[in-house]
């Protein structure tokens, strides 16, 4: 059962323990707030364009090269290492990589024979990718996933008794807290190590950007359950990428009782990411329709673009539903990039050929 499921299914206990009037609001707020792993209204995971890519979400490579002294020792434990950084995985990263705009900050913090690091990271301006580890001056480093289910447990366990608990992993920019989904690549959270990844929240910044200075002070704040104890870590970042490309949709194209439109689309060395805004008429199930849209994005040779993940939301103006699509970038720069909408029926793609868009890179 997933992290938003279980805190769902809380919602029983914690009206019967606070039967005042105003428990059902002060639910309702409590929903809202960042779970560890899963934001409520960005429905992560949910979008089934990103459930055809669930292995590949969020897998972040690094070169060899550019790996800390730190994670080169413990990275060397993983099974299949050379696989994993050198095939697998998202082609974005390994390409900043390998031209050397990957940040190595090889911060940590001990606490209780407890060391949680950041070694090295990226911030293209759409995401920030960096490397964490868990060790125990034991030497046994537990897998990551323990900590994690540990420490979701222990937040969950807070909401159901009416408590406000702290964010299993807070971010903050020049001391402002950031409205964020993260992702642990699941692929390695069975060791100490993962990648972690930030993204907007979507659902609550409306905008699958970030608003930051090109440099700026950067924190993690962490609650780890195990050991009942606090990490932070804090570090310059500065925007590593040279390449960046913003296209969008000139007018809306209509299908059914919708609109679509193209509302920005980004590409830089190490990301390609697509925000598109579905306007709908009264009484329209903008969920149902939005989180079973699935997007093609092929250059103008015919190639598809891998995708990572995504995420959707509803729009603040209450009639608007929000996806956004995270893709591996092209190898090459391209000239024309087409966007096809598409259905799944039958483990097979119907194209909208009404919502198609051919945007030009200028």
């Amino acid at each position: 059962m997933n992290v938003e499921s279980r805190i769902r299914q809380a919602k029983p206990a914690y009206l019967r323990a606070n039967s005042d009037q105003a428990a059902e609001a002060v639910w309702d707020k409590l929903q809202q707030r960042e779970t560890a792993l899963v934001q409520k209204r960005s429905r992560i995971g949910r979008v089934s364009i990103a459930v055809a890519a669930a292995a590949a979400v969020i897998i972040c490579l690094i070169g060899s090269g550019f790996v800390s002294p730190i994670m080169a020792s413990a990275l060397k434990q993983l099974p299949l290492i050379g696989g994993l950084f050198g095939q697998a995985g998202d082609a974005g990263l390994q390409t900043v990589a390998e031209q050397g705009m990957i940040q190595n900050v090889n911060t940590s913090v001990t606490h209780n024979g407890v060391t949680f690091t950041i070694s090295d990271m990226m911030y293209d301006g759409t995401r920030i990718s960096m490397v964490l580890t868990r060790e125990t001056s034991d030497g046994n480093n537990p897998p990551l996933k323990k900590w994690v289910d540990k420490s979701t447990d222990t937040y969950i366990a807070a909401l159901k008794k009416g408590e406000t608990p702290s964010d299993v992993i807070e971010v903050r920019a020049n001391g402002e807290k950031l409205a964020v989904s993260r992702h642990l690549a699941s692929d390695i959270m069975h060791h100490y190590s993962s990648i972690l990844t930030i993204q907007p929240d979507v659902g609550v910044t409306g905008s699958s950007s970030f608003d930051l200075p090109e440099q700026f002070e950067f924190e993690v704040k962490i609650q780890d359950a195990t050991i009942n104890q606090e990490f932070k870590l804090g570090f310059p970042v500065t925007k590593t990428t040279n390449q960046y490309i913003v296209l969008a949709s000139e007018k809306a194209k209509s299908h059914g009782d919708y609109d679509m439109s193209i509302s920005k689309l980004e590409m830089t060395e190490a990301t390609m990411q697509m925000e598109v805004r579905l306007d709908f008429k009264a009484g329209q199930e903008m969920e149902a329709i939005g989180d079973h849209l699935g997007y093609d994005v092929l250059n103008e040779r015919g190639e598809l673009a891998t995708l990572l993940g995504g995420s959707s939301a509803e729009g603040t103006d209450e009639k608007s539903y929000v996806n956004v699509l995270l893709f591996e970038p092209f190898k090459e720069l391209p000239k024309t990039l087409f966007v096809k909408p598409y259905v799944q029926e039958n483990k097979e793609k119907v194209y909208i050929k009404e919502l198609e868009f051919t945007l030009s890179v200028q």
